[in-house]
């Protein structure tokens, strides 16, 4: 049963109030551009990744993203926009018969997409983004292997215990150049590196609490054809 300290009573009974962050907070300025933009219109999207066959948390999903969520918002029917995005980005676990089942499952649901997408048909701006984090000193192309990542970030783990802890967590070319690691993240790009020889990794915080926040990996590298994408790359977001 819900705290009542954090239900509101409406026409529809008790409902859940999520916790409200100042930061998450929309100007009423980005508002009114994104009302001269998409009108009336609320747009939700199913991103599935297509590494498996769905199952009833997919399920789930698609009646919370496809109806739940405009019934809600109180959105009127002809203002419903769901995106079928594919989020396949590791070619490793996908493939074309994952892609096609989770396509006619969709359907067979039911539910009827607006338009279906691929994270992977925005590779492209995806690899110019990551160049802009590094021209901006926010990412930087790494060689520590597997292993030494998360050595590093055992060292965070007792610094988050106590401050004085021995060890530095950080990667050893953190702080290279920007145009180094310009360099080297196209090398990558052209395949001159083996997989696991080197990673683009972000700025972030090593010393954080938050193990989320320990310098993650934003690139790596996988000589392995794409489903959707072919061969066009060998380093995966």
């Amino acid at each position: 049963m819900a705290d009542t300290d954090n239900t509101e009573t409406g026409t529809g009974g008790d409902r859940l109030v999520a916790r409200e962050l100042p930061s998450a907070v929309n100007s009423e300025k980005l508002i009114a551009e994104h009302a001269a933009i998409n009108g009336t219109v609320v747009r939700t999207r199913f991103p599935p990744e297509p590494n498996g066959y769905l199952h009833v948390g997919h399920a789930k999903s698609m009646n919370m993203n496809f109806d739940l969520a405009f019934e809600k918002l109180g959105v009127a029917p002809e203002n419903r926009e769901t995106i079928f995005r594919y989020d396949d980005t590791n070619p490793e676990a996908e493939s074309n018969e994952y892609i096609e089942s989770l396509r006619e499952d969709v359907a067979w649901l039911g539910w009827k997409p607006i338009r279906t997408t691929h994270t992977s048909d925005y590779f492209h701006k995806l690899y110019e983004l990551a160049l802009e984090l590094i021209r901006r000193d926010k990412a930087y192309v790494c060689h520590q292997s597997k292993a030494d990542i998360e050595a590093s970030r055992e060292i965070s783990r007792a610094k988050s215990a106590d401050p004085n802890a021995p060890g530095d967590p950080n990667s050893p070319w953190r702080n290279r150049p920007i145009e180094e690691s310009l360099r080297e993240f196209e090398n990558m790009r052209k395949g001159k590196y083996a997989a696991n020889e080197a990673t683009l990794r972000m700025k972030m915080d090593m010393l954080s609490p938050n193990p989320n926040m320990w310098d993650q990996v934003a690139y790596r590298i996988k000589y392995v054809p794409h489903p959707h994408a072919g061969d066009e790359w060998c380093v995966y977001p």
